[in-house]
C-alpha cells in the first residue's frame, strides 16, 4: 500500500531516529465530503453502509505528500472498549460518550467483566472495522478503533469524580479493576490488530502513522486530575506494561494539567514517543513556549509527535527543536506548499 521510502522513514521513526530528515504526514483536501450530509446522530455513528462509502469518498478527496498515506479512522469515540465490556455509551454529535451511566456503583459488588462480543458497540466497532478493511481494495489503510486508556475505561465505568475518591478510600480495589481492565484490553487490541493485519501490511490508529508491528497510542485522561505521585502509583505499572506488551507505543499527552506527569513518562524505557496537545485554548501546538519541553523530550531518548503545525510555523519549528525521532503531521493548500514543507525538513536534516 505505501512504499518501500515511506517504510523506511516511518520504521526509522520507531527506532527514535530519523532518516534523512524527520517524518512528515502531508495532506491537501481537495474538496468537502458530502456522503455523510443529512444524516442523523444516530446514522452517522451507526449506519455501517454510508460510513463505508463515506470512507471511500473521504481518502478519494485527500492528496498526500512526503510520508502521508489514504487511512480511515475507525471512530466510535475515545475509549470505546467501555461499551464493548459491560459499559453504556451515549451517541453525540460530534462524539460517543462512555461515562453518562456508570456500572460500578459499589466496590462491594462489583459487576463481572468481559468483552461481550454481542454487545451493539463491539458489533459496531468490529463491523465497521471488516467493513472498512473488505472495501479497501488496497487503496487506503483502515485504523484501529480508539479503544482508550485503561484507567479511562475504569474511570467511565465508575464515573471520574468518584473515582478521585476511590484513590484515597478504596486504592487496593482500583488497583484489582484496573488489572482486569487491562487484561481486557489486550484480548480487545488483539481482536481488532488481528483483524485489520489479514487484510493489510502493518496498522494504523486514529494517530495516522504507520508501523509493521503492534503499537498503540496510549493516555490516560483521567490522571490531569491527579498528581505525579498518584501517576506513579495508580497509572504508571500498568502503562508500563503496556509499552512492554506491545512492540511500539506513543503517549497522548493531553494539556497543561498532564505535564507535570512527563518525567515519569520518560522514565518508561519502552515507550517510544510523546504525542503532546496543548487543548483548546492554549497557545499553540509552534509556540516557542514549548520548545524547552520538546528538547527535554528528545534528550530523554524519546520521540516527539505534532499535529497541526502550519507551513508557516515549520522552520522556526525544526530550527529550534530536534528532528531526530520527529514525526509532524501538517495540511496544505496545494503541491507547491507541500513540497516547501519538504524542502524545509531537508534543509535541517537530522539533528
Amino acid at each position: 500500500m505505501i512504499s518501500n521510502e515511506i517504510k523506511k522513514r516511518y520504521n526509522a521513526f520507531w527506532d527514535r531516529t530519523s532518516y534523512e530528515r524527520c517524518t512528515l504526514f502531508i495532506s491537501q483536501r481537495i474538496k468537502r465530503n458530502s456522503v455523510m450530509e443529512g444524516a442523523s446522530v444516530t446514522e452517522k455513528w451507526t449506519d455501517l453502509q454510508r460510513r463505508t462509502l463515506a470512507a471511500k469518498e473521504s481518502y478519494t478527496n485527500i492528496k498526500y505528500y512526503a510520508e502521508g498515506f489514504p487511512t480511515i479512522f475507525t471512530n466510535f469515540g475515545p475509549g470505546n472498549m467501555a461499551a464493548c465490556i459491560g459499559g453504556d455509551f451515549v451517541l453525540a454529535e460530534s462524539t460517543i460518550w462512555f461515562d453518562r451511566n456508570p456500572i460500578i456503583k459499589d466496590w462491594l459488588k462489583v459487576p463481572k467483566l468481559k468483552l461481550n462480543e454481542d454487545s451493539d458497540m463491539w458489533k459496531l466497532m468490529i463491523g465497521l472495522t471488516e467493513m472498512l478493511c473488505k472495501n479497501s481494495n488496497g487503496e487506503y489503510y483502515t485504523s484501529m478503533a480508539d479503544i482508550g486508556g485503561s484507567l479511562d475505561v475504569v474511570a467511565s465505568l465508575r464515573g471520574s469524580e468518584e473515582l478521585l475518591y476511590d484513590i484515597i478510600d478504596y486504592p487496593d480495589e482500583i488497583k484489582k479493576i484496573h488489572n482486569k481492565v487491562e487484561n481486557l484490553w489486550k484480548i480487545t487490541y488483539n481482536k481488532l490488530h488481528n483483524l485489520t493485519s489479514s487484510y493489510q501490511d502493518g496498522m494504523t490508529s486514529w494517530m495516522p502513522i504507520w508501523c509493521e508491528k503492534r503499537y498503540y497510542p496510549l493516555q490516560c485522561d483521567f490522571c490531569a486530575m491527579i498528581s505525579p505521585e498518584m501517576f506513579k502509583e495508580f497509572v504508571r505499572p500498568n502503562l508500563a506494561a503496556q509499552t512492554e506488551w506491545l512492540d511500539h507505543s506513543i503517549y497522548h499527552l493531553d494539556g497543561p494539567t498532564a505535564v507535570c506527569h512527563l518525567d515519569h513518562l520518560l522514565d518508561i524505557p519502552a515507550l517510544d514517543a510523546i504525542q503532546w496537545s496543548p487543548g483548546d485554548g492554549r497557545m499553540p501546538i509552534y509556540d516557542e513556549s514549548y520548545f524547552d519541553m520538546y528538547n527535554k523530550i528528545a534528550r530523554s531518548g524519546k520521540g516527539l509527535v505534532l499535529f497541526s503545525v502550519p507551513l508557516s510555523k515549520l522552520e522556526n519549528v525544526l530550527k529550534n527543536i530536534s528532528t531526530k525521532g520527529l514525526y509532524v503531521n501538517m495540511s496544505v493548500e496545494n503541491e507547491k506548499e507541500a513540497q516547501e514543507a519538504i524542502k524545509i525538513a531537508q534543509s535541517y536534516g537530522v539533528k
